[in-house]
């Protein structure tokens, strides 16, 4: 037999204004959730941003002080140089030894 700290209540009046308050409830708990995920996804957002700046702003002043990055990939396809070099075939075959 389950025990309440409340019974449910009898009366249909009761029932209807209880249903009534849990829902109510339960609606202010979803938007209270749904407000603080706002909020931390607003200050995600804003973290990120932060962090994002932060690194274009060292980029400038490392560009600005002569230091070149990306270098290597970057160079290789904007300048379009192509590596000509000539090669020999010495076997096609694998190398068997018969034991």
């Amino acid at each position: 037999m389950p025990m309440y700290i409340n019974p449910p209540p009898q009366n249909p009046l009761t029932r209807i204004i209880a249903t009534i308050i849990a829902v109510f409830a339960l609606a202010g708990a979803f938007m209270i959730g749904m407000v603080a995920l706002l909020v931390v996804a607003a200050v995600a957002l804003v973290a990120g941003l932060a962090i994002w700046l932060r690194i274009v702003w060292i980029k400038r002043r490392l560009r600005k002080s002569g230091v070149e990055l990306n270098v290597g990939v970057a160079e290789s396809r904007q300048s379009g140089q192509v590596i000509d070099a000539e090669y020999t075939v010495v076997s096609n075959q694998k190398d068997h030894r018969d034991d």
